[in-house]
């Protein structure tokens, strides 16, 4: 493949505003497919992270640390406009990217210390510029943040701004996904989307979406084809399937022996140990080694090993009398601050459950059984590590015995996993090769969805002021887009009610995601941007004309929750990761077999 030019940073900017006035994936697609083929080697990846609305690959912890009142003050000290004015103008007319575009920022020479741009911006000139801001540190950083921004702001022209403010304030949302840029890259090369699944294997297996564009652009896919596990990447965690009836498991997979898993009530997480140093990454890639220290102690000490990738779940558990805790303890780990006096009041335990890389060779080809027997070759037990509860079953009857004496311990159920010799961990994928079943399954009830926030009607009454719903949706992983299940309204507290609009300030649109799919009886009067993923119980699934997941055009209609209520916020997940409408389809498949559906409403 010809190597291309530099790119302008005008250039990238057409592109943006082709994929803004679509809402066609099959759209998207083809652009992407054009940009990837205009994009020098030494620029797709820092396209591919602009697409995506940030700078750097999720686990790489670049922070641009620059809230609006940031902006605004770089704006005002660029302009010579008055912060309060400038304010105002946000706040009364229009969004702080458009106000970028629109004021005028005349050049000083004395930018040039900040950045050199003599023939207009390129990528990389963006890119550098937004770097050094994320990067600066120590005394006098915001100020130099704000002269970099500045400088930044002055070179480019109003289109460029545009952008350049959404990316430093992280609200870009072209509508692009992940999939979506994957199947761009693949048309490029080939012209459709047959390279998808060796893009996603490799994408899911290093994490950073702008190294497989760059070999892909260098190697071809011969060369993603090479991509290997590596140390400090994190690996995008298996998923398990879900069964209506405990006994379709042993059918399911395909195995004579199966592994009946303690499963709990904790957080994912990946451990990276690279001889002393360890890292630890969360369900949604990113770095939280900062939050369990004594868990980063624990794995250092614990694993007989120079390097290593585990894969387990953090959870919050009182040593004293033997007993697992609710989540909702565990979420006060997830801080910033007070991190030593929260390690002590809320004691935590890492169950590890598999063994993904040792000692420089990757494992997840290894089968189950030979990769657990390497992980208890190396773990040594102690209060804070150990090796996950499972035991070997080969009938329907024993897991069921298993499942039981898991919740009279206080576990959620058992996660039931293939020991067969194909049985490999597949990153990323949700495999027939786990499945699990939990307690909630048990007298015809059946799981929770984790859905996507997308939406909010206005609240009335005692919830004036506030929202009185929220619209939820579902991801559908083939098309790359959010499709609607239901409205919730019911299982919030007063405080949680409250604090809604100010949670989801950030993420407010003034219109459509464009990644959203919403008939037009279902719109609310609020938009957000899909981020938050909240866990929700219902009766039952039932056809609904006003909901889109799995919509079929010839009956018009979709499949909707009844009787939606709120559980739990689930901040561990992207909302990529939320419940699938694949998964919902076949859900809604499995209750009409069973002479008891999901729990009626009380």
């Amino acid at each position: 493949m010809q190597e291309s030019a530099a790119m302008k940073f005008s250039t990238l900017v057409s592109f943006f505003e082709r994929l803004e006035e679509t809402a066609s994936q099959n759209e998207m697609t083809e652009i992407l497919a054009e940009l990837f083929g205009k994009a020098s080697e030494s620029d797709i990846d820092i396209v591919c992270y602009f697409t995506l609305g940030t700078i750097a690959p999720g686990y790489a912890k670049v922070d641009l640390g620059l809230g609006e009142k940031t902006v605004i003050a770089a704006l005002a000290r660029a302009s010579g406009r008055d912060e309060e004015a400038i304010s105002r103008w946000v706040r009364d007319r229009g969004t702080l990217s458009a106000l970028a575009a629109d004021i005028e920022i005349p050049w000083k020479e004395e930018y040039r210390d900040s950045i050199a741009v003599e023939n207009g911006l390129r990528v990389e000139d963006v890119h550098d510029a937004l770097m050094r801001i994320a990067t600066a540190s120590g005394s006098g950083s915001m100020k130099k943040k704000k002269a970099v921004l500045g400088a930044l702001l002055a070179a480019a022209d109003e289109k460029e701004r545009y952008y350049i403010t959404r990316l430093a304030t992280g609200t870009m949302r072209l509508g692009a996904g992940e999939r979506t840029l994957l199947d761009g890259m693949s048309h490029a090369v080939s012209g459709s989307k047959e390279h998808r699944p060796v893009l996603e294997h490799a994408y899911y297996t290093c994490s950073d979406i702008g190294h497989v564009a760059n070999i892909l652009k260098r190697s071809g896919i011969s060369g993603v084809k090479r991509i290997r596990v590596s140390l400090n990447r994190p690996i995008r965690p298996m998923l398990t399937q879900r069964v209506g009836e405990l006994a379709e498991i042993v059918g399911k997979i395909s195995s004579e022996r199966i592994a009946a898993e303690e499963k709990y009530d904790g957080e994912r997480i990946e451990a990276h140990k690279d001889g002393d140093a360890v890292r630890l990454f969360s369900r949604r890639l990113t770095d939280i080694t900062g939050q369990f220290p004594d868990v980063v102690e624990a794995v250092r000490s614990g694993i007989a090993a120079t390097t290593a990738i585990l894969d387990g779940e953090v959870v919050a558990y009182n040593a004293g009398g033997g007993t697992y805790q609710p989540f909702q303890q565990l979420m006060h780990r997830r801080r910033k601050y007070h991190v030593k006096e929260y390690a002590e009041t809320v004691p935590v335990r890492y169950m590890v459950f598999d063994l993904l890389y040792l000692d420089g060779n990757s494992k997840m080809c290894f089968s189950y059984p030979e990769r657990r027997a390497h992980l208890k070759e190396i773990l040594t037990p102690s209060e804070l590590l150990t090796l996950s509860g499972m035991k070997v079953c080969t009938s329907a009857e024993e897991i069921r015995d298993a499942f039981l004496s898991n919740l009279k311990r206080g576990l959620e159920g058992v996660i039931c996993k293939s020991c067969a010799t194909d049985s490999m961990y597949e990153p990323g994928n949700r495999s027939w090769q786990w499945i699990k079943w939990k307690k909630e399954y048990e007298n015809g009830l059946t799981d929770t969805l984790d859905l996507v926030i997308i939406g909010a009607t206005a609240g009335k009454g005692r919830r004036s002021g506030g929202f009185g719903s929220v619209l939820c949706a579902a991801y559908n992983e083939e098309e790359d887009v959010f499709q609607t299940v239901c409205g919730v309204g019911t299982g919030f507290s007063d405080e949680e009610l409250e604090g809604l609009p100010e949670k989801l300030e950030p993420h407010t649109l003034d219109r459509k995601p464009s990644r959203c799919q919403v008939r037009n009886r279902t719109e609310p009067e609020f938009w957000f941007s899909p981020e938050y993923v909240v866990e929700v119980l219902g009766s039952e699934i039932t056809k609904s004309p006003a909901h889109t997941c799995n919509w079929d055009e010839g009956e018009k209609r979709g499949l909707a929750l009844r009787f939606p209520r709120f559980i739990r916020w689930r901040p561990e997940k992207s909302p990529e990761q939320a419940t699938t409408a694949e998964e919902i389809a076949r859900m809604y498949r499995q209750q009409g077999n069973r002479e008891t559906r999901w729990p009626r409403r009380r």
